[in-house]
């Protein structure tokens, strides 16, 4: 009896040390987010800014960076594969509308969603895809 009561306690104090450990999934999300904080992304947001986003869930994340754009106060969603204006509307009837289009039509197909504030970027897209994915993202944004 005394044995079991032994193993019992081993087999507890085993399982509660492995519930410590970091999954290797929760280890890379970890270092794409130390490399995206490198690179001048803000990770996370407000519930304000979660609530402007169409395409967020749980699964996805918002990263944010400084807009050293032309662009200001854009929102783009993706739609059947497309990025496509969602707001404001009045934006397609200028005369550089398609320039904008264009030019955003050439982001990564990972961009779920995207904001163009005064001061920032945000962006929704998968975190599961990696740093190299992030970097391309972050170069051809900069590149509007």
């Amino acid at each position: 009896m005394e044995n079991f009561i032994i193993v019992f306690v081993i087999i507890f104090l085993i399982g509660a040390i492995s519930f410590l450990k970091p999954s290797k999934k929760m280890k890379a999300l970890s270092q794409l987010r130390m490399d995206a904080a490198k690179e001048g992304f803000k990770i996370g947001s407000s519930n304000q800014l979660r609530t402007k986003f169409k395409n967020w869930n749980p699964q996805v994340a918002i990263y944010q960076f400084k807009n050293l754009s032309d662009y200001k106060n854009l929102h783009y969603i993706k739609v059947e594969n497309k990025l496509e204006l969602y707001d404001p509307i009045s934006i397609k009837y200028e005369k550089n509308f398609e320039i904008i289009d264009e030019q955003i039509s050439k982001l990564p197909s990972s961009i779920l969603e995207i904001i163009f504030y005064q001061s920032n970027i945000a962006i929704v897209w998968n975190e599961m895809l990696g740093t190299d994915e992030l970097l391309k993202i972050k170069k051809a944004i900069l590149k509007i």
